[in-house]
C-alpha cells in the first residue's frame, strides 16, 4: 500500500492515472456525523489482480482543497478513464458530483444482476460482499467509524482504507461475470412470459439429463428460464437427438413393467400439483 501525503507525491500519481482505462476508488471522510464533513482520504487502484493492498494507493487530501479539485479535473471529469464506486453517489458528493463521467456504481450493478438474493448474500454493502460473494476471509469493518480526521492515521486504518478497493475490484469483476452470463443465457422477455406455463409444466430427457447431473443448473433453468446445455463451440454437435432417441428406447422398454409402467398413468397436471414450491 502506499500512503502519500505529500503535495508532490500527490500530484504525480494523479498524473500517472490519466491514461487508465479503468480505475476503482473510495473515500474515507472526516466529520461525516457533523453538518460540515471533509474528505480525508481517497483511495486509488488501478489491478484488479490485487488481493492485498499492495498495489493501492491512499491519498491524504484531509483539507487539500487543491488537490482535491486537481483530481476531479484530471481524473473524475476525464470520459476516457472508467471510475467504479460501491454507493457512488455518496463519494461524488466530495468528488466532483454532476461534473462526474463515466461512473460505474457496483451497488446499482449488484441490483440489476438480481440483488442479494440472486447473490445469496445478506445484504448489498460492500463488505458483506466481499466476504459472502467474493469469499474474502479477513474482511474487518471496525475501523468504518472511525475518527479519520486525527493525524496520524493508524497502520489499521489505513490498512482498512487500501483494502475497500482491493475489495471492490474484485466485486466488480465478480458482478461482470454475472451480468455477462445473465445476457448471453437469459431468454428475450416475451419469449420467457409467453412460455412460462409450458416451461414450468414440461418435463424432457434433457432436463432429466440436467437434473441428475447438476441439480442446481436444473433448478436455474427450470424456473428462471435459463439454458443448461454448454456445448463447446469446436464441439461436435447433434448431441441433443441422440440421447432423446435412447431416453425414447429407454421409456420403451421400462414400461414393459407392470409397475413401471403404472407411474406414467398419471397426467402431468397431478405430477405438477405434487411438485414442491
Amino acid at each position: 500500500m502506499q500512503y502519500l501525503t505529500q503535495p508532490h507525491e500527490i500530484r504525480a500519481a494523479i498524473a500517472t492515472w490519466q491514461t487508465a482505462k479503468i480505475l476503482w476508488l473510495d473515500t474515507e471522510i472526516a466529520d461525516w456525523q457533523t453538518s460540515s464533513p471533509r474528505l480525508s482520504l481517497i483511495q486509488v487502484l488501478a489491478n484488479p489482480d490485487d488481493r492485498t493492498g499492495e498495489e493501492a494507493y491512499v491519498l491524504d487530501v484531509l483539507d487539500k482543497t487543491d488537490l482535491i479539485r486537481q483530481f476531479i479535473q484530471e481524473i473524475m471529469v476525464n470520459p476516457a478513464i472508467e471510475k467504479v464506486f460501491h454507493n457512488a453517489s455518496f463519494d461524488l458528493r466530495y468528488l466532483g458530483q454532476t461534473q462526474t463521467q463515466n461512473v460505474t456504481c457496483t451497488l446499482k450493478l449488484a441490483r440489476q444482476v438480481g440483488g442479494k438474493i440472486r447473490l445469496g448474500t445478506s445484504n448489498l454493502k460492500l463488505k458483506t460482499l466481499a466476504t459472502e460473494f467474493c469469499q474474502f476471509t479477513d474482511v474487518d469493518p471496525s475501523e468504518q467509524s472511525s475518527d479519520w480526521g486525527r493525524r496520524r492515521l493508524t497502520p489499521t486504518q489505513l490498512h482498512y482504507a487500501a483494502m475497500d478497493v482491493v475489495y471492490l475490484a474484485a466485486l466488480h469483476v465478480k458482478l461482470q461475470a454475472v451480468a455477462n452470463a445473465t445476457t448471453v443465457y437469459a431468454k428475450p422477455a416475451s419469449s420467457s412470459n409467453r412460455n412460462n406455463n409450458s416451461r414450468t409444466a414440461s418435463l424432457s430427457p434433457t432436463k432429466i439429463r440436467t437434473a441428475f447431473e447438476c441439480p442446481r443448473l436444473f433448478y436455474l433453468g427450470h424456473h428462471q428460464g435459463l439454458k443448461t446445455m454448454f456445448v463447446p463451440p469446436d464441439s461436435i454437435g447433434g448431441i441433443g437427438k441422440p440421447f432423446h432417441e435412447m431416453g425414447d428406447r429407454l421409456v420403451t422398454y421400462l414400461r414393459q413393467d407392470a409397475e413401471v409402467a403404472a407411474l406414467f398413468e398419471p397426467r402431468s397436471g397431478d405430477l405438477d400439483r405434487g411438485r414442491s414450491p
